[in-house]
Parts: C-alpha cells; structure tokens; sequence
C-alpha cells in the first residue's frame, strides 16, 4: 500500500468534509478520524454508528456507576491520577462523578470523535479543561453536524470515504499515523486558502 494511495483519500476526505462545513474547521479531524476508525475497526457496522451520538452524550451511564467504578477511573489513569489527586486522595466523588461525565466518553470508552475532538487536551493531559469544556463543545459540535446531517448528501458521502478507507486497508496503518495523515492534508487545505 502507497502512503500516497491513502494521503490522495485523506484529500478527497478533507475536500469532501469542507464542502459541509466550509467555515467550521475543528469538525474535519474528528468526522475524518472517527470514520476511518469506525470503518476500520467496524468494518460493516460503521454505517450505523457515525452519528450514534445517544451512545457517549448519555450522562445517565456514567452517574449510575458506584463509587468505586467512578474511583477506580480516576485512579488507574496515570494521568487523571495526577490531574486529579486532591479529589482522589479525599474521596471527593462530587466533584470525581461530575468529571467523569466527561472524561468517562473521552478516555475510558475511547471514543473516536470524542478523542479526535479534544485531541489538544489530550496530548497536552489538559483533562480538566477537557472537563470544563465537554458539555458546550460537544453540544456545539452536535449542532453543527445534525445542521449538515439532514442533508442526504452528506452521510452518502461519509459512507463512500469509509468504502475508499477500507479498500485501501487503511487498518494496516496505526492510529497515530492516520492521525498524522489527517491532520496533514487538513493543514494542506488551510494553506491554500
């Protein structure tokens, strides 16, 4: 497989998710990425699950949880360990249960668009802003997209890049590669505006 076979799909991705939201650039990372990886990871199951987003915005899931489901969380990320020691050292499941409602979706269940949409946050182990911000990005973002959803056009779209991915067997590469790759052909795109 050419790198080049699969930059030219990432193009026509990046293209394709400009013509929907011309002057809404964060959403191009995570609808690329998320699709790539539900096409990989699913492979036939992807076409229902782009815009599952009842799955990760139900904050019922995650506050029926016991303690130590909330605390055991916190405390087997090393990140959120360190992030969130105070909370942690005095059991302060208030503020732990409130966090978790939006870190749960992000790192533990490991979504795709999630993880593509606060990318920054977590390469940077800013979780806390992750925290602060979940509720009104994801909210926006869930606008955003259901604006563009109801046009046909554009999950017949996804569904044709997702085909184009998996044709290239695009899960011979890492997720840290495809992420690099995106993410290339999206700052190919801002350049030449």
């Amino acid at each position: 497989m050419k790198v080049s076979s699969v930059e030219k799909v990432l193009e026509r991705g990046v293209q394709l998710v400009s013509e929907f939201f011309p002057l809404k650039t964060y959403l191009y990372f995570p609808v690329l990425y998320s699709t790539c990886l539900w096409a990989i990871r699913r492979r036939e199951e992807w076409k229902g699950e782009i815009f599952s987003w009842q799955v990760w915005l139900n904050p019922d899931a995650v506050e029926v949880k016991p303690d130590e489901f909330v605390l055991n969380f916190f405390e087997s990320h090393p990140g959120l360990q360190k992030a969130y020691k105070e909370e942690i050292k005095a059991k302060d499941f208030k503020t732990l249960r409130a966090t978790s409602r939006a870190l749960y979706p992000v790192i533990g269940l490991e979504d795709p668009f999630l993880e593509a949409l606060f990318k920054p946050e977590l390469d940077s182990q800013d979780y806390r802003k992750i925290a602060s911000e979940f509720e009104a990005r994801v909210s926006r973002t869930k606008n955003d997209i259901e604006a563009v959803e109801e046009k046909s056009r554009f999950r017949e779209a996804l569904k044709s890049f997702g085909q184009e991915i998996l044709a290239l067997s695009l899960y011979l590469l890492s997720d840290a590669q495809i992420q690099k790759l995106i993410i290339k052909e999206i700052k190919k795109l801002k350049g030449k505006r």
